[in-house]
């Protein structure tokens, strides 16, 4: 009996030490928050063309599989996007994230709210275009996510490293396309 009793301790602690591990850091002042930034050969308006066009877009953000926006293209503050994108993480099930624009200022700032009713999530993801002169672009991309299910909500501390890994690798390919545009016009 004494050594079920010690299999039972041994294996709720293997599920509820991890719990409130994952409970305390989803607590942390970041939590939710990613940043990403790269700095690349272009002009901020070369740049911009990838981050405001939707075919464009589909080129750098990876499972980014369709844009849907109204046509022609709409701009203001309020303006619909839905980005459908094929979620690695979850076996390829496409995921339909619905969005708003939230702030254009074109070429140095967009802002678009993001949210998926299917997952219960939402949050804000800002682009931010610095010209550094010499025509050189430093782009930031700020997002902060809020998780209303109680299971990803726990999953938090390890959901935003992937997606902020997500991004500077998508950021990387970013700069290989606006740089060998770039790099094709000037011949």
């Amino acid at each position: 009996m004494k050594v079920l009793k010690w299999i039972g301790i041994v294996l709720a602690s293997l599920i509820v030490l991890p719990m409130i591990t994952l409970l305390i850091m989803g607590q942390r002042a970041n939590a939710g928050k990613t940043h990403a930034s790269v700095e690349i050969a272009g002009s901020p308006e070369q740049v911009w063309a990838w981050i405001d066009d939707s075919n464009r877009l589909k080129q750098w953000v990876s499972w980014l599989v369709e844009v849907r926006e109204p046509q022609p293209p709409q701009h203001a503050v309020g303006s619909p996007r839905t980005w459908v994108m094929k979620d690695e993480n979850n076996g390829g099930m496409l995921l339909t994230l619905e969005g708003k624009l939230k702030e254009y200022a074109p070429p140095s700032r967009l802002t678009i709210t993001l949210g998926s009713p299917q997952y219960q999530f939402d949050g804000d993801e800002t682009y931010r275009l610095t010209d550094l002169g010499n025509g050189r672009t430093r782009v930031d991309v700020d997002a902060k996510y809020h998780y209303a299910q109680w299971l990803a909500n726990l999953m938090e501390p390890l959901v935003t490293p992937a997606a902020e890994k997500k991004t500077v690798g998508d950021l990387a390919r970013l700069k290989s396309l606006v740089e060998s545009k770039t790099e094709a016009q000037a011949r």
